[in-house]
């Protein structure tokens, strides 16, 4: 299905090529048109995606407005967060224009990874490595943030 589409995503790049027509076993193509929603903001969780081809867009829900998080393309990827901790869908994806959109479920993934213990390690370990990168950003935005409001006083 998208053994060398997965390759290029951080949380598939070290899985051999035995994994990744594992991992293209498990999952399937959908088309969404202009519009339309992949999921909204508070849906259970029960899938990652990757865009095979095509732009969405991710909203969130502000107090009076929706708020545009981002913008991704073909090889971009979402979803996967709610793998790990199981909480409900944060934000609201739709296609932007007419977009094939790789699906894998969970379900399946973690039978894939329960018969695979291997390959579930280099999965987790990728997604650890990219949480602490985001950690250290976000310190990093927050120290700076306090520390230019702390020079206002």
């Amino acid at each position: 299905m998208g053994a060398e589409l997965f390759k290029n995503i951080y949380l598939f790049k070290d899985l051999s090529s035995q994994e990744l027509d594992a991992l293209s076993g498990i999952s399937s193509v959908e088309t969404f048109n202009p519009g339309e929603e992949i999921f909204s903001e508070g849906d259970q969780a029960v899938s990652l995606f990757v865009i095979k081809f095509g732009t969405v867009r991710i909203r969130r829900t502000g107090k009076d407005n929706a708020i545009d998080v981002a913008q991704l393309g073909t090889g971009g990827h979402f979803g996967e967060m709610a793998f790990v901790d199981g909480e409900p869908r944060s934000a609201t994806v739709e296609a932007m224009e007419r977009s094939e959109i790789v699906r894998i479920d969970f379900d399946k993934l973690r039978t894939l990874f329960e018969n695979t213990p291997a390959m579930a390690v280099k999965v987790y370990r990728a997604l650890a490595l990219f949480l602490c990168g985001r950690l250290r950003v976000t310190t990093m935005d927050l120290s700076f943030s306090r520390e230019k409001n702390i020079r206002h006083f």
